[in-house]
């Protein structure tokens, strides 16, 4: 056993011990639905989804991504560069294009099924299901309308108060909102605000979603989360490609200066 599962084992330990596994949602919001969002061509990822589909303890339903291959000029056209501060400093591929516009999808089917809101996964996810599944259902129990709740990869993310969970640091208010879109919860008003705020975007979904003082979205974090990524036992990343060795070096610089831009947003302006 790793230092990350042991930590995990302590840490679901010590939830179980605190926590009350009697408490109800007070707010009446019901999440019993899952949207995996995969990429139909690819194939490889296939038998993942279906392991996903008897880990999750919910209603799956599978979402076919976006593919940016196949993008056409009415969906490149929802991509307009340079319509939010701090500037992006790329231009976005279109595998970054179809990935926003799946999560659209999502948020779009939450609001026309009528939804309280769902789990949203990527298909090139793993679950550590016994911790997860105790995991997701604490913060089900605390979740409130309006909320969107992320299942991270890493632990890098920073506390800043409030918890929601009395006793332990399982779901918080990150100081800086991390990167990724592998696995989170977006309720119904959420989804919304989100739909209306992003009919035109500019920059990946995850970057976009750090932007707290321009959505005003109550954005969560939950770490540990069970939660790791096995793109690169699938066929590797669906999003990368190739670069020069001068793209990667100027992509680093640029890359660095935006963060510092983020971190300092992020920490004087209000939400």
């Amino acid at each position: 056993m790793d230092f990350i599962a042991i930590y995990n084992f302590l840490f679901g330990l010590n939830m179980l011990i605190n926590n009350d596994n009697n408490i109800k949602n007070d707010n009446n919001i019901k999440i019993d639905n899952c949207f995996i969002i995969h990429l139909d061509r690819a194939l490889e990822r296939k038998k993942q989804v279906n392991i996903l589909k008897q880990k999750i303890p919910f209603k799956v339903s599978i979402i076919s991504a976006a593919d940016g291959r196949e993008a056409n000029a009415n969906i490149l056209s929802m991509y307009k560069p340079n319509i939010l501060r701090p500037k992006y400093p790329f231009k976005m591929r279109h595998a970054e294009i179809a990935t926003f516009l799946s999560h659209r999808i999502c948020w779009q089917k939450i609001i026309d099924d009528k939804l309280d809101g769902a789990f949203i996964i990527e298909d090139d996810v793993s679950l550590d299901s016994s911790f997860f599944n105790f995991i997701i259902n604490a913060a089900l129990q605390e979740i409130k309308t309006g909320d969107f709740i992320r299942f991270p990869i890493g632990n890098y993310e920073k506390t800043k108060l409030p918890f929601r969970l009395k006793n332990s640091k399982a779901l918080f208010t990150p100081d800086i909102i991390g990167l990724g879109m592998q696995a989170q919860i977006v309720t119904k008003d959420a989804a919304y605000d989100l739909l209306n705020a992003t009919q035109f975007f500019d920059r990946p979904v995850d970057t976009y979603l750090q932007l707290k003082w321009i959505h005003q979205i109550q954005i969560f974090t939950v770490i540990p989360s069970g939660i790791s990524e096995i793109s690169n036992t699938l066929g590797g990343s669906l999003i990368s490609k190739n670069k020069s060795i001068f793209d990667i070096l100027f992509r680093e610089i640029m890359r660095r200066i935006y963060r510092i831009k983020i971190y300092i947003l992020s920490k004087f302006i209000k939400r």
